[in-house]
């Protein structure tokens, strides 16, 4: 099965039967995390309430030609530590630090898709410490939630696991998208929330700008254009960049009663209010994906292989340009793709920015990193040899003088 068939959309999947019922495990709560420890700017961390555990924090960048204070800092997978002594529970084999909740659901549709978590380990979960992701086993973790879904407004959220299905066991994808559809409504789910849990976050609203040869952000403010974007994802490969907004279902908004009561809203509440459209079109096109149907709505999309990025600093911080029409600079960068115009990417802020920013990054390192490694061994062959005169190195005598 492909990774589409696990989810909850109504699309078949194999049937399996539930595992016997087994009883819940208490847990003591989850600890604290702050996300602005992973921005990387060198920043104190603005002040605000502590968030829970499973807060989704976004991608950390890879390290700049020259680090400097503010500069990006490496936090692959590779630099993530494991937990030290971390305790496992005796009935499930669980962090005992993760918490557990019930989410009661009567909606015959879930509006979820659930992976492994060897599937999410290199994005999703890239910054969970590795045993924390080992202990985990292959039970159901969420990876999608559609908006305002039956899921989402029950509290189920990405990174939770589902452990149980009406008080029967769940422990991989498939068994649990088959109990989910078969069991009565209403329906409890068990869920569990791992420690240390910090989502890699690569999408969101941005101003964008594709369409002009021009390396550096436009003249004007009015010159970008609105667009959610992805990278990678559930219906894109890794390498892609996804820019969704459809014209035809913009068209229905416009004309509909939406439309006129987001025209007098306050300028905060309308940028939300199509920010939930744009999500809309994404959401409509992981569903459509998912029952392997024609997407419908407009994606814009963009080859990362073999692009770079351009910016201005020599830290990696993006660029920042001031419009006399926006009352704060926007911050952007620059992508270079192999083919076609250069892709600018803004946003008002840089935590706005820094998730995508930063998934583009880590994706052209480790493409830089695969090409350069392959187009060493077409040279010189895996061990290094290939094409090397043996005797390299050696001094040479002029047979004239002997």
């Amino acid at each position: 099965l492909s990774p589409l068939d696990k989810g909850i959309f109504g699309a078949p999947t194999p049937a399996q039967q539930p595992a016997p019922p087994q009883a819940p495990a208490p847990a003591a709560p989850a600890q604290v995390a702050d996300p602005w420890a992973a921005t990387g700017f060198g920043q104190a961390a603005p002040a605000h309430p502590a968030q829970p555990p499973h807060d989704q924090a976004s991608f950390a960048s890879q390290p700049s030609a020259s680090p400097s204070a503010g500069s990006y800092a490496s936090r692959d997978k590779a630099g993530v530590p494991d937990v030290p002594d971390l305790k496992l529970d005796d009935t499930l084999g669980l962090p005992t630090t993760g918490e557990y909740y019930e989410a009661r659901i009567a909606a015959r549709t879930l509006g979820a898709m659930f992976y492994t978590p060897s599937d999410l380990s290199d994005d999703l979960l890239s910054r969970v410490p590795p045993n924390v992701v080992a202990s985990l086993g292959d039970r159901p973790v969420v990876s999608y939630i559609a908006a305002d879904s039956a899921a989402f407004n029950a509290g189920v959220h990405v990174g939770h696991v589902v452990l149980q299905v009406n008080g029967s066991d769940v422990s991989e994808p498939e068994g649990c998208a088959y109990a989910i559809r078969e069991a009565s409504r209403p329906m409890t789910l068990r869920c569990y929330i791992p420690p240390h849990l910090k989502l890699t976050v690569c999408e969101g609203k941005h101003k964008v700008k594709y369409d002009s040869r021009e390396m550096f952000a436009p003249c004007t403010a009015i010159e970008w254009k609105t667009k959610y974007v992805t990278v990678g994802g559930i219906v894109a490969k890794p390498w892609m960049m996804n820019m969704y907004y459809s014209k035809v279902s913009f068209a229905r908004f416009a004309a509909g009663t939406d439309y006129c009561v987001c025209r007098m809203m306050p300028k905060t509440e309308r940028s939300s209010a199509i920010l939930t459209h744009l999500q809309r079109d994404y959401d409509i096109a992981i569903k459509e994906a998912h029952a392997r149907r024609r997407i419908s709505v407009k994606i814009k999309q963009f080859d990362l292989r073999g692009a770079r990025i351009v910016v201005k600093h020599r830290d990696g911080k993006p660029n920042l340009v001031d419009y006399k029409t926006e009352r704060k600079p926007w911050f952007y960068f620059t992508i270079l793709p192999e083919k076609g115009y250069p892709i600018k990417i803004s946003s008002h802020s840089l935590e706005g920015l820094e998730p995508v920013y930063a998934a583009v990054r880590k994706f052209v390192r480790k493409d830089m990193q695969d090409r350069y490694s392959g187009q060493l061994a077409e040279s010189f062959g895996d061990d290094g040899t290939q094409g090397v005169n043996q005797r390299f190195g050696e001094r040479s005598v002029d047979s004239y003088w002997k």
